[in-house]
């Protein structure tokens, strides 16, 4: 061992990481690139557990990413069908885009922003965060136009949906008005309807 390493080891400090298998970056860093994988699987790994645990399901079932969301899991469980499970994405999509031109925060506190400044939103353009409005009131139109028994359709797409909360879902007449307000939605979006779940 040279002088200068002794003095280096002295000093304290972590000891430098040596051996054949280590890459290294040019700054001399060593790469992250292999760590990233093995952390991404084991985040994958707690992720299927968690669900296993929390929703009693398999473990091919919770590797699915579908399994991620309420509307996912009801797809899943056959409560509702391919073009409902497309119409409820499709919304969910609308009203993230709206949220975000408008500069109005998210109903959900899982998909708040925390790097947004002052309440602005993504793009600055008017004439988007009005197109975007727009569709948002003919989707309130579409669901209104189902809603006979006051606002269960609307309420229960949006928390559904929107939200991700499947508070009520075990419910067969809850799913029913999922279902009812879905179909009339996906009838507004041109999605094909498919009678196999």
């Amino acid at each position: 061992m040279s002088r200068a390493n002794r003095k280096r080891r002295k000093m304290g400090g972590r000891p430098r990481i040596e051996g054949p298998e280590v890459t290294r970056e040019p700054n001399g860093r060593v790469t992250r690139s292999l760590r990233k994988t093995e952390t991404e699987k084991e985040a994958r790994a707690v992720v299927i557990e968690a669900r296993m645990r929390v929703f009693g399901a398999s473990e091919s079932d919770c590797a699915q990413q579908d399994f991620g969301s309420v509307l996912g899991r009801l797809f899943l469980a056959k409560a509702i069908k391919k073009h409902q499970y497309e119409a409820g994405k499709t919304m969910c999509e609308d009203f993230d885009r709206y949220y975000a031109l408008t500069g109005i925060p998210h109903p959900s506190a899982k998909a708040q922003d925390i790097s947004r400044v002052r309440g602005l939103g993504r793009d600055a353009d008017p004439s988007k965060a009005r197109a975007a409005a727009d569709r948002i009131m003919k989707i309130e139109a579409q669901l209104g136009m189902v809603d006979v028994q006051g606002r269960p359709v609307t309420s229960v797409c949006k928390r559904v949906c929107v939200m991700d909360d499947g508070t009520g879902m075990e419910l067969a007449h809850m799913r029913g008005w999922l279902a009812k307000g879905l179909e009339a939605l996906s009838a507004y979006y041109g999605i094909e309807r498919q009678e196999a779940a």
